[in-house]
């Protein structure tokens, strides 16, 4: 019942990291081929140079998460070609329509959309009512990640992410700054270490 700052989403009634790894999970275990190639190349390339096979759960890290980004810019960029193309062929055939025109049933109407954003899924949830917007809500991707431990004690990724991650220097925790940068979160950099009675322990802000 405590304030939190940022809402704990859920989906089936679990937390769940969103953001270019979670992409690239998805993507290979539905056998979409650009992502496969990718994936296998970064793998086959950080186990060359680590001089032993790593393994796919070893991306479910901080330097995993950059691994994945650079993945899905991959991926990205042989779709944009494929969308550019298929914009040339239609434009060539005379259709020049650039949107479809709304229409707004009279009465109260509901609607959502998602999108996968750079940082993740973003939803955008509206009721409107008599052609203007009665209420309106977006759920970013940094709601998904940075929200704290639910009423079930399910833990957000942020936190999930650090623990057991070793700190070299507690006065100076760069660890824990590296993994949340690792998420891109569109949030103010401050994070609080507080110990199991609640009692801090140190205040880092990243400028």
């Amino acid at each position: 019942g405590k304030y939190s700052w940022v809402k704990a989403p859920t989906f089936n009634g679990k937390r769940a990291q969103v953001g270019p790894l979670a992409n690239v999970f998805c993507m290979a275990a539905a056998g979409h081929e650009p992502t496969t190639r990718y994936l296998d190349q970064v793998v086959s390339t950080a186990s060359s140079l680590a001089g032993m096979q790593i393994p796919l759960t070893a991306l479910h890290s901080t330097i995993g998460r950059h691994a994945a980004r650079a993945i899905r810019c991959a991926v990205i960029y042989e779709s944009l070609q494929n969308q550019w193309q298929l914009l040339m062929d239609n434009i060539g055939s005379g259709d020049y329509e650039t949107f479809n025109r709304p229409t707004f049933m009279k009465g109260e109407q509901r609607g959502f959309g998602f999108h996968e954003a750079p940082r993740g899924v973003l939803s955008h949830w509206v009721v409107i009512r008599d052609g203007k917007i009665a209420n309106y809500q977006a759920v970013v991707p940094s709601t998904w990640n940075a929200g704290p431990r639910d009423e079930n004690d399910e833990l957000g990724p942020y936190e999930a992410s650090l623990l057991d991650n070793p700190i070299a220097d507690p006065e100076q925790p760069l660890e824990v700054i590296r993994t949340v940068h690792s998420f891109d979160p569109c949030l103010a950099c401050a994070i609080h270490m507080v110990d199991p009675r609640q009692q801090e322990i140190v205040r880092v802000k990243a400028l």
